[in-house]
């Protein structure tokens, strides 16, 4: 069966609109304040961020819903000087996200894996930030279901957006909605409907 990747689509054009259309240079007043960018707030350096929450969706072919605890460590790597983003304002990263994801229904089991992203962030005032993000993720399911068939390995691709706010310049706390797409990409010789489900996720970041 042939995948249904529109609304990965839509979103992952969402994500690249707001790239393009957010500010990513500063202007001259920031450019002065670029040595302090250790200090400052909105200043972007490594991350490492641990984070869980909810996901929900449901099965095409039995109609059963799907639900998850997610939980993921996110090592983020600034991005900023290859493509030449300048300021305090804004920030591309590059993403490590492994994760287990507590399966509750239909069934109990897991999603584990490790995801590699792209997550852009921008500035709105001293302490909030809003970023848009992407992602996918080879991974493993761990149950038997009529969309994927027997448990084993897949891809989980992901996008999505929301708001973080800078506790200190070195930590903050996020929260955020994203989009989940399941399926293994036809590589494998079993069924592939692909699974669909949502997930606002929330947590915590520390800056390097």
């Amino acid at each position: 069966m042939q995948l249904n990747t529109n609304p990965c689509s839509r979103l992952l054009a969402i994500f690249l609109a707001v790239w393009l259309l957010l500010p990513v240079t500063g202007n001259a007043a920031e450019s002065e304040q670029d040595e302090n960018r250790d200090t400052a707030p909105g200043s972007y350096r490594t991350e490492l961020a641990i984070g869980s929450g909810y996901m929900w969706g449901s099965l095409k072919e039995t109609h059963d819903g799907l639900t998850a605890i997610p939980a993921f460590v996110r090592i983020g790597f600034n991005m900023n000087p290859l493509f030449g983003i300048k300021g305090n304002s804004s920030s591309l990263q590059f993403t490590l996200e492994p994760f287990v994801n507590t399966i509750m229904d239909p069934e109990t089991g897991v999603e584990t894996g490790c995801g590699l992203g792209l997550r852009y962030l921008h500035t709105l005032n001293r302490s909030i930030e809003i970023y848009t993000e992407t992602g996918i993720a080879p991974m493993y399911l761990s149950i038997d279901t009529l969309e994927q068939g027997h448990s084993g390995f897949n891809f989980l691709t992901h996008a999505g957006a929301g708001l973080q706010y800078r506790v200190s310049p070195d930590m903050a706390i996020f929260t955020g909605y994203r989009f989940r797409h399941l399926s293994h990409g036809n590589i494998a010789d079993r069924a592939n409907a692909g699974i669909e489900s949502s997930a606002i996720v929330a947590g915590v970041a520390w800056y390097y």
